[in-house]
C-alpha cells in the first residue's frame, strides 16, 4: 500500500489494526521515520553493498523483498534491509544514472511491533507443539 500523507501516523492506524503494516516508500518517506540501525550497509568497501548499486543502476530498484522494520519504543528499527537501503540511497542521490529513468520508485517494507515469532498475523496458525 502506497502511503500519501502522514507516514508514521498511518503505520501505527495499521500496526493497531491489523498487527503489521505492509507499506511502500519513497526514500523521503522513510527518512522520516528516523530508522535505527539504518546505517549497516554504508561500508563502501563491502562486496555485497557494490553488487545491489550495480544491481540497482542496471535494472532499477526491486522492491519484491521488503525491508523489515520493528516498532519498538515510538522509535522505527530496521532489522533486515540495511545494505539494499543504503543501495538504493546511493544510486538515487546520482545524477547520471537517474537520467533517462529514475531507478528507485517505492520500497517495500513490512513493519511489525516487534519479532516476527511473537505477532499474531490473523489467519495464520499457531505451530503444532
Amino acid at each position: 500500500m502506497v502511503i500519501k500523507g502522514k507516514v508514521k501516523k498511518s503505520i501505527k492506524k495499521q500496526l493497531r489494526e491489523q498487527g503489521f503494516a505492509e507499506v511502500d516508500l519513497t526514500l523521503d518517506q522513510i527518512q522520516k521515520l528516523h530508522l535505527i540501525n539504518d546505517d549497516r550497509g554504508t561500508d563502501r568497501q563491502n562486496d555485497r553493498f557494490w553488487r545491489l548499486v550495480h544491481a540497482i543502476r542496471d535494472h532499477g530498484y526491486a522492491s519484491s523483498d521488503p525491508l523489515r522494520i520493528f516498532y519498538l519504543d515510538d522509535s522505527f528499527v530496521l532489522i533486515d534491509g540495511g545494505h539494499r537501503l543504503s543501495a538504493a540511497r546511493k544510486v538515487a542521490e546520482e545524477w547520471l544514472s537517474n537520467l533517462f529513468r529514475e531507478k528507485v520508485h517505492y520500497i517495500s517494507c513490512l513493519v511489525t511491533p516487534g519479532p516476527l515469532d511473537q505477532i499474531d498475523v490473523p489467519g495464520s496458525r499457531a505451530p503444532a507443539e
